[in-house]
């Protein structure tokens, strides 16, 4: 088996040179057409830079990382190719059995949403229109704020509901506790228990006989004293307890009623005025090269099976 050294094959290409020549011209007129918006049609990249804002911890996951959650979710995508219609957009025909799958390809191939290093998120958007990818851009960010806006709604209707249950189960425990107290307070004409006492305690040092009246009192008063500050603790508490509910269904009230962002804009959606594909030197480039490398090992193919004919 011959060993071949390279100034052998140097030497080998060397009078093919204008051969050489012709192929690396032709091939670069090739790539530089490849390459034009006749071809290959240019895209456009915007994109935007954001911090996550107003996210509740959830797990053990940062906010840049829930916020990518909210971003890569499938309602975003759904929000975003409702609004631009990007199947006309991206020419996919819905009828198409498949027309899903190529949609993710065609998304995930236009759309890139990333973590940085300083934990913020990179949201890039490339499209043939620089216009378009800038309204994609912005419209992915408002599809988060949306879809992140209407899951807290969700779960504050959720906290708003069980409030109020919550507040009619005190309000029954109060007007029953109430009713109670009121029904021993008419049963024995007890109206202060706490002055009635020390009255009754008067007029017993006065007199060891009482009138019908004051008799029945300190009668309920020692039966039912106990009882009657115990049912007034329960109701304070019950109290406390309902205005507690009440300010957190105020509070959910309001949180529901307002609309808030959960992402904070750093670099808007930038409109692009250069492409970003195809790149036209490496493409010519590539071209060039293989074009070069394919005619030198066909030239030295060709004077290996000469020199064995000879």
């Amino acid at each position: 088996m011959e060993n071949f050294k390279t100034e052998d094959i140097l030497k080998g290409l060397l009078p093919h040179w204008k051969k050489l020549t012709i192929v690396a011209l032709v091939a670069i007129v090739v790539g530089i057409f490849i390459s034009s918006p006749m071809v290959i049609k240019p895209l456009y990249k915007s994109y935007s830079v954001v911090y996550p804002v107003n996210l509740s911890p959830s797990s053990e996951e940062s906010a840049t990382e829930q916020l990518l959650q909210w971003f890569n979710s499938e309602e975003v995508k759904k929000a975003v190719c409702d609004k631009f219609d990007l199947y006309k957009h991206y020419d996919l025909d819905t009828l198409d059995p498949r027309h899903q799958t190529w949609f993710n390809l065609k998304f995930k191939e236009r759309v890139s949403i990333n973590a940085t290093l300083y934990e913020s998120v990179e949201i890039s958007v490339k499209d043939q229109d620089p216009y378009m990818a800038k309204k994609i851009t912005q419209g992915i960010i408002d599809a988060t704020n949306e879809l992140i806006m209407s899951v807290r709604k969700q779960r504050l209707a959720e906290y708003i509901v069980n409030n109020q249950n919550e507040l009619k189960i005190s309000t029954q425990k109060v007007d029953s506790l109430k009713f109670m107290i009121n029904n021993i307070r008419r049963e024995y004409n007890i109206v202060d228990f706490q002055y009635q006492s020390k009255y009754i305690s008067k007029e017993l040092a006065k007199s060891p006989n009482l009138s019908e009246s004051n008799a029945k009192t300190a009668e309920g008063l020692k039966v039912h004293r106990t009882e009657l500050e115990r049912l007034r603790d329960v109701i304070s508490s019950h109290i406390g307890t309902y205005n507690e509910l009440n300010q957190n269904v105020a509070k959910y009230h309001l949180d529901y009623a307002n609309k808030i962002s959960f992402t904070n804009v750093v670099s808007k959606p930038t409109l692009p005025d250069s492409k970003c594909y195809p790149i036209r030197s490496l493409v010519v480039a590539i071209i060039t090269l293989s074009s070069l490398l394919i005619a030198c090992i066909v030239l030295v193919y060709l004077n290996i099976k000469n020199q064995k004919v000879d």
